[in-house]
């Protein structure tokens, strides 16, 4: 039984995914800050990566207003490099690092898009600590799977919604008109663990929206089958 550490295990994203996960027959090593764990405690993380096939890393502060900058700092980037490495002193075989669409500096009035849809290739503007940390992590990833040659994965979703939230919302209550399914994010992760892949890729996560989820497609078949429930 392939066995996964799941951070942010008590999570939107990490407890769809932990569930999904052993739904598929994966042995999953929770781990969250819920339940007393901290990625900022390396001993923790590494002891919590032993034995592990594969890291779905989804902890994190998850936007400015939910912390410091400093908190914002130590748990998204200092979390990343425990988990990396982590993963290395263990003989993980991938990691599966969550990222987000603000990388770009194009959320919440930072800055305007050079063109639309806003693709994986955009330049990276990113400014504010919960982008900022997002952006450092994806390069540490890269830089990282580089020197060990152990594969990383970044998923860029947009703004994620469930059934619920999506019935509340509509395109012009979201920037760009966007958003992805939790169902969907989660059959990405799930590609993402199955895909068999050599090196360091990123890839947006958009359903309905001005975002291009090319390169998701392309390299692990993901489309998403989730748009708004109905026509507005």
């Amino acid at each position: 039984m392939p066995r996964v550490l799941v951070t942010g295990s008590s999570g939107q994203v990490g407890g769809a995914v932990a569930r999904r996960l052993e739904a598929a027959g994966w042995s999953v090593v929770r781990f969250d800050v819920a339940d007393g764990h901290d990625v900022r405690d390396a001993t923790q993380v590494s002891d919590a990566a032993d034995g592990c096939d594969a890291i779905v890393h989804a902890a994190a502060i998850a936007h400015d207003s939910a912390g410091t900058p400093d908190e914002i700092m130590a748990t998204n980037v200092l979390g990343t490099w425990h988990v990396l490495s982590a993963a290395e002193e263990h003989g993980v075989r991938k990691v599966v690092y969550f990222s987000s669409g603000q990388v770009f500096g194009c959320a919440e009035g930072e800055g305007v898009p050079d063109s639309l849809p806003i693709d994986d290739h955009h330049p990276l503007r990113v400014a504010r600590p919960y982008g900022m940390s997002k952006r450092l992590a994806e390069e540490m990833c890269e830089i990282w799977t580089r020197r060990t040659a152990v594969p990383t994965v970044v998923l860029r979703p947009v703004m994620i919604l469930d059934d619920a939230a999506s019935a509340r919302s509509s395109p012009a209550d979201l920037e760009y008109g966007a958003f992805v399914h939790l169902d969907d994010v989660v059959s990405a992760t799930q590609l993402a663990l199955a895909t068999h892949l050599d090196g360091h890729v990123r890839m947006l996560l958009c359903g309905p929206g001005d975002f291009d989820s090319t390169v998701a497609r392309q390299t692990l078949g993901w489309r998403p089958q989730h748009g708004w429930p109905d026509v507005r």
